[in-house]
């Protein structure tokens, strides 16, 4: 995602349909992970049109769904007014998000993707923003270059800017996506599930 006004209005446009650009299902990966997380106030980074931050609520979570595009966070409060549940929307760009210190049970990213130096600088804020045992949950894709400079970094690269989780799954490589009309077919992607001790 480009943390500019310009990549606001690319992502305002794509949620500008009644359809929901990735489906009004959780990430499937969201799905295996977050039982295995004990129920308190959760974030979902760049939730978009709300799949995501719905699956949350409805499991107990307290959630707050950010991300910088005004149409995505309307979708995403017409998802959980359909389904009766309760988020936070805050619309807010990456870059001015700073996670609080010991404020969160769990701290969610699934194809969030912002631009190194702020996926770094947040990744660095994760073991003193969760309470102790919270946990990260992650998923991106990676591209070939998979370096910590690129936007989509590797699994190794991602458990070391996390450092010092607990990383109890990880995985790297090709997966079929069906996630609405955009994330359709085989892409490799990065898993992470890691906890604050």
């Amino acid at each position: 995602m480009t943390q500019d006004k310009k990549g606001s209005r690319y992502w305002d446009d794509r949620f500008a349909t009644s359809a929901y650009a990735y489906g009004e299902q959780a990430n499937d990966f969201l799905v295996w992970a977050a039982p295995q997380v004990k129920k308190g106030k959760a974030i979902s980074l760049s939730e978009g049109e709300g799949r995501n931050a719905v699956y949350l609520a409805q499991l107990g979570f307290e959630v707050t769904a950010v991300d910088f595009s005004s149409v995505g966070l309307a979708k995403a409060q017409a998802l959980a007014d359909k389904h009766h549940v309760k988020i936070e929307c805050r619309l807010m760009d990456l870059q001015d998000l700073n996670l609080e210190p010991e404020n969160w049970d769990l701290v969610v990213s699934i194809f969030s993707q912002p631009d190194a130096p702020i996926r770094q600088r947040l990744n660095a804020q994760l073991a003193s923003s969760l309470k102790p045992g919270g946990a990260f949950i992650l998923e991106s894709k990676v591209s070939e270059d998979d370096t910590a400079a690129g936007k989509y970094p590797g699994a190794a690269i991602l458990i070391n800017e996390i450092a010092p989780l607990q990383v109890t799954f990880s995985n790297q490589g090709a997966r079929d996506l069906s996630e609405g009309t955009y994330h359709v077919g085989s892409h490799t992607t990065a898993q992470l599930l890691a906890f604050r001790a």
